[in-house]
Parts: structure tokens; C-alpha cells; sequence
């Protein structure tokens, strides 16, 4: 895919609208409760998880199964005759979503409900020759752990899907990892194998896959990597952007403190506190900046919808850590944030939430290294303060 071209035509694959509503959904609501007068007191209310599954000319698929997870345990409901579910009280945060049907490909999601009623509808137009009889199997495992930088890469062997996805979670957070694609568009049993690369915090990081077929969802045996930085080869803070979409191209930008005001984008990777280390244009990431020099003051963290290519969305989740270096720890996601259109790097000043930019959070720097995240200011985030426009034009064409 070319950057020196803006992309907005899409597949349609998945419409995903998660829309929090005032009211309640199905089944539940916030009022008052009363004592019933033949029992004790009422259980407290629940939110729901309510949307409807249909195929790409808006029919209803009866029957399909929808499942949430926070990587430990799960949520299932199936859809009625007219394409309507409903799933009761799932546990708060992020979760990772499958929608399974006979003769479709498996769809892969990711969504926060925060315990208010959230509609998830879901679109399926990706149809298989036939589906798995068997439940999927995965196999997860760990190798090249770098105890200097804190990376490693997570294996997973996989069979009987009909998806070209899994959902990896790492401390219950889940990310969509892509499998190599099914060709033709028919079952494949396997195997199939995914590589994910993927960045420690101090401490313990758990890891577990998520993968479905039209008849099953199962949850992988956790794969536990311990991460203690080593003394003085270490980094501040990392960012790490990820996505759901696998030919949408999001892109992660950060600028440094005053006065300097550096510009880390894919055309200028490298600035004064640390570097981008690539520029994923072909789905799910994760695109990192590393700051393993002391610049204390405030960073500026955005992200832009470049290009979606054959997809109708990148929903983006960004994921800040401290690393050894700094004087306090710090862990914490971001998202996801949907875009549904793109703009090819277009829009700036950058000074808030659009259609095409999203400002999740502002880093702050102490002089003594501490890492303290803070909500994005009003700064007017400009183009170009440290690249050359030579420097992003070779980038773009080389996109």
C-alpha cells in the first residue's frame, strides 16, 4: 500500500457501532430497586451487552454465537430469529468479542464496556465453503525473550479455524492478531501459525489466545513471562499502538517537551528522547516509540488514520509502560478509539478528537525520570517541527 495515496474504499466485512446509551438495554435497567414482597433484597442491576448479527443485504442470521471474553472467563449468547442477542453482565474493561455462524468466517472484535448498556452490531459477509466440525486447538508458547529492551514474541499453532484472526491477550487487554489468510475461502484445519512480538512490563505478563470457529470458542493455557529490567539498559516510558483491522493503516505520533517540540512520525522515527521502531501499513501493529533519553517535560501522543484500504474501520488501542529507568512504575491502556475514515495524514494543527486524529494521553517527565500519563492538553500539535519535507515525502512514497 503507497502513502503517497489516500485509501477510503472498504470491504464492509464489520460494521462494529459501539454506542453507549443513556438508557439500559435489553432486560435490565438503572432505576430504583424495590424489595419484592415475597423475598429479600433484589440482586443489583445489570447492564447487557445487546446488538443484532446480519449478512451484507441487512438479512438477519438466526442462530449465530456471540461470545465475550476477558481472557479468563466467558460470556455466550445466540441470536434470535431476527438476528437479536443479548449477553447478561459480562465483567467490566476490555473485552475480546467473537461472532460464529455456519457458512461464515468467524468475526474478531474488541470493545470496553464499562457497565452501561452497549450495542454491538455485527455485519457478516465473508462466507466459507463449510465450517470446522471440530473445535479449534491452540498451542501457545514464548521464545526470543530480550531481557535488555523487555520483548519477546508470542507463538500460536492453530487448527480448525475459519477465521484469518485470534485474539491475543496480554493482562486481560486483547489485541487482534492476524493468522495467514484462508485460500481458498473454505475451512482450513490447520495448521496455522501467528508470530506476535510483543512488549513486557516489569513484572509478570500473562498471555492467553482466544480463537473460534462456527461451533466453538476456546481459550488457550497461559503463557507467563517475568520481566525484571536490567539496571541501566532500560527505557523511560514506551507507547505502543495496535489495531483490529488488517489492511488499515493508523500511524503513531509523538512530540517532544518544549522547547525542542521534536516530531516522531513514519517519516522522521528518530527525535531527541528515543524512536519509532516501524511503520506497520498492512494491519494490527503494534507501531512503538521507545524513550530511553531523560527530556523532561510534557509529551504529546496522536494517532492518525492514514488509510483504511479495504477496511471500513481501525479501532486503535494505545498502551503506555515505564521501564527501568524511570523512578515509578506506570502501566496503562488506552481505547479503543474508531476511526471510519481516513485522511492520509491530513488536518493539521492537531488540537483534539476528530474524524481523523485522536489524541489519547500526554506524558509528563520529571527531572528525576518519573512518568506521570496525564489527559491531552489544548497544545496545537503543527507538522513537521524536526523532519525535513523531503524527509516525509521519501517517507510517503516508500508507504
Amino acid at each position: 500500500m503507497s502513502k503517497g495515496m489516500r485509501l477510503t474504499g472498504g470491504l464492509a466485512a464489520l460494521v462494529l457501532a459501539v454506542t453507549m446509551l443513556a438508557l439500559a438495554g435489553c432486560g435490565a435497567g438503572f432505576g430504583p430497586t424495590l424489595p419484592s414482597p415475597n423475598q429479600g433484597e433484589q440482586p443489583e442491576p445489570t447492564a447487557d451487552i445487546c446488538g443484532t448479527v446480519t449478512d451484507s443485504e441487512d438479512g438477519a442470521i438466526a442462530g449465530a454465537t456471540v461470545t465475550v471474553s476477558d481472557g479468563d472467563e466467558q460470556w455466550t449468547a445466540t441470536t434470535d430469529a431476527e438476528g437479536h442477542y443479548c449477553i447478561d453482565g459480562p465483567a467490566q474493561g476490555a473485552l475480546g468479542v467473537t461472532v460464529g455462524a455456519e457458512g461464515y468466517e468467524t468475526e474478531y472484535r474488541t470493545v470496553t464496556f464499562e457497565g452501561e448498556a452497549l450495542t454491538l452490531d455485527v455485519v457478516m459477509d465473508v462466507t466459507v465453503a463449510m465450517n470446522p466440525a471440530d473445535c479449534p486447538d491452540i498451542d501457545l508458547s514464548s521464545t526470543d525473550f530480550n531481557e535488555t529492551v523487555g520483548t519477546a514474541v508470542i507463538n500460536g499453532t492453530v487448527t480448525n479455524t475459519d477465521a484469518d484472526s485470534v485474539i491475543l491477550f496480554q493482562d486481560g487487554e486483547p489485541t487482534i492478531t492476524g493468522l495467514p489468510p484462508l485460500s481458498p475461502s473454505a475451512v482450513s484445519v490447520g495448521p496455522r501459525t501467528f508470530t506476535q512480538l510483543v512488549f513486557l512490563h516489569p513484572g509478570a505478563n500473562v498471555f492467553v489466545a482466544m480463537v473460534a470457529n462456527a461451533n466453538c470458542v476456546v481459550l488457550s493455557d497461559a503463557v507467563t513471562i517475568n520481566w525484571t529490567p536490567p539496571e541501566g539498559s532500560d527505557f523511560y516510558f514506551r507507547v505502543t499502538l495496535s489495531w483490529d483491522t488488517s489492511t488499515s493503516d493508523p500511524d503513531l505520533h509523538i512530540w517532544s517537551p518544549d522547547p525542542d517540540n521534536e516530531h516522531s512520525a513514519f517519516w522522521n522515527k528518530e527525535i531527541n528522547a528515543g524512536r519509532l521502531d516501524t511503520d506497520d501499513t498492512e494491519g494490527f501493529g503494534p507501531e512503538n516509540f521507545t524513550s530511553d533519553t531523560l527530556v523532561p517535560g510534557r509529551f504529546h501522543v496522536a494517532v492518525n488514520s492514514y488509510s483504511l484500504d479495504e477496511d471500513d474501520h481501525a479501532s486503535c488501542t494505545v498502551r503506555v509502560i515505564s521501564g527501568g529507568l524511570a523512578s515509578n512504575s506506570v502501566v496503562r491502556t488506552y481505547g479503543p478509539y474508531n476511526f471510519t475514515d481516513a485522511n492520509g495524514e491530513e488536518g493539521y494543527p492537531v488540537t483534539g478528537n476528530t474524524a481523523f486524529w485522536w489524541r489519547p494521553l500526554d506524558i509528563v517527565v520529571g527531572d528525576s525520570g518519573s512518568v506521570t500519563l496525564a489527559a491531552a492538553d489544548d497544545t496545537s500539535l503543527t507538522e513537521n517541527t524536526s523532519g525535513t519535507p523531503a524527509q516525509a515525502a521519501a517517507a510517503a512514497r516508500s508507504k
